[in-house]
């Protein structure tokens, strides 16, 4: 919650912004600092800043072209960390004197020192929790960011982001703010697909719930061998009344024939925009924005104020900021749900191919179209991703 305290914010933000860059520039001979050497893709370079000398990246560019080839790769919805790893060895690529790794590999995609950061990624990270040391305005399209480890974040920066400390630097990125981005949250989405992984017997598994209860239907083979779905809440405890003898063949039948219908209906891959073309990402945008120049109006007018302005101001703040939240909390809604063009390009394809493409194809198309199922006695419930 915002306070009082709120007018000390400009001071704070200086003393971070001194102790982010004691960490990464030397006031030494020893220069530029980061792990004892750059990040794969840069070299270092003298500079004189502010009267003193110190290193910054500079784009080497054997190392730059591969960079920029890993995140094209991994930006591939079907590349995986061990199709570039593999690629890499093949052709006697090294990393450092090394082969390339998958911890490696992560650690690069997740790197901001690479991305070309913009107010998407200001965004980005602001959504996440992360302490933003650098004003909006610095996030040029140019420059790439450092991301510092905060002094009393619960977590390691790699693996959350809330908490750490992210400025600006000095040097120019090598990739774009939306290719980066699009990398970035299929890395976080890698997490949540693990479990629906064994799914063998539907590929609607992971989205269809019953819709008396909400809990996650179960394909169960008969000794006809027909499978019909029945609800988890009701095999467990029989607290659910469920949704009926419902046969999985004609739930998958009728899904098939709601997709084909949805693609006609102009949600063809044609139309299907950008994520920040989205008119509702365009207007949560616009809103989060008015926001920030309120709350900022409102804190310089702290100055001075009264006992009465001052609780009146605090609480409005405090209002702001609840919304703010909500928003950044949709919008990261937004953002785990879309496509890219090329996505649905494939889904698109799939679609049109039904019955000659495999059980995880048929997963994926399901995956980037709806985002439930619920099924009740004679009738389905879809949730549209788009």
């Amino acid at each position: 919650m915002l306070n009082i305290c709120i007018v000390f914010a400009q001071l704070e933000r200086e003393t971070i912004q001194k102790r982010v860059s004691d960490a990464y520039y030397s006031r030494s001979q020893k220069g530029f600092r980061m792990g004892g050497k750059p990040p794969y893709g840069y070299r270092l370079e003298e500079i004189l800043m502010e009267g003193i000398h110190t290193k910054k990246l500079v784009e080497e560019p054997g190392e730059a072209a591969i960079v920029r080839e890993i995140f094209d790769m991994y930006e591939q919805p079907d590349t995986s960390y061990g199709d570039i790893t593999r690629y890499y060895a093949e052709k006697g690529v090294q990393f450092y004197g090394k082969e390339l790794i998958r911890s490696m590999l992560a650690q690069l995609l997740r790197n901001p020192v690479y991305v070309r950061a913009d107010m998407d990624v200001y965004r980005f990270f602001r959504s996440h929790g992360t302490n933003i040391v650098s004003s909006p305005e610095q996030f040029d399209g140019i420059h790439g960011c450092y991301l510092y480890q905060g002094r009393d974040a619960q977590t390691d920066k790699l693996q959350n982001l809330k908490g750490h400390m992210l400025v600006v630097a000095p040097h120019e990125g090598l990739v774009s703010s939306e290719q980066w981005l699009n990398c970035r949250i299929k890395l976080m989405r890698n997490k949540t697909i693990q479990a629906n992984r064994k799914a063998v017997n539907t590929w609607l598994a992971g989205k269809v719930k019953c819709g008396n209860c909400g809990y996650a239907l179960m394909s169960i083979k008969i000794q006809s061998g027909k499978q019909y779905l029945r609800c988890t809440k009701r095999l467990n405890n029989k607290a659910c009344p469920g949704c009926g003898k419902v046969y999985t063949e004609d739930v998958e039948n009728y899904v098939y024939k709601e997709m084909v219908r949805k693609l006609r209906e102009g949600q063809s891959p044609a139309t299907y925009t950008k994520l920040k073309e989205n008119p509702q990402v365009k207007q949560i945008y616009r809103e989060i924005e008015e926001m920030e120049k309120e709350i900022s109006l409102l804190v310089d007018s702290l100055a001075g104020a009264g006992e009465t302005l001052t609780d009146y101001i605090n609480q409005r703040v405090e209002e702001i900021d609840q919304m703010h939240q909500l928003k950044l909390e949709k919008l990261s809604v937004l953002a785990e749900n879309h496509a890219t063009p090329e996505q649905m390009e494939k889904v698109a394809s799939n679609v049109s191919l039904w019955g000659e493409i495999d059980f995880e194809e048929k997963r994926f198309t399901v995956d980037k179209m709806i985002r439930s199922l619920k099924v009740f006695p004679g009738s389905v419930q879809i949730q549209w991703k788009f």
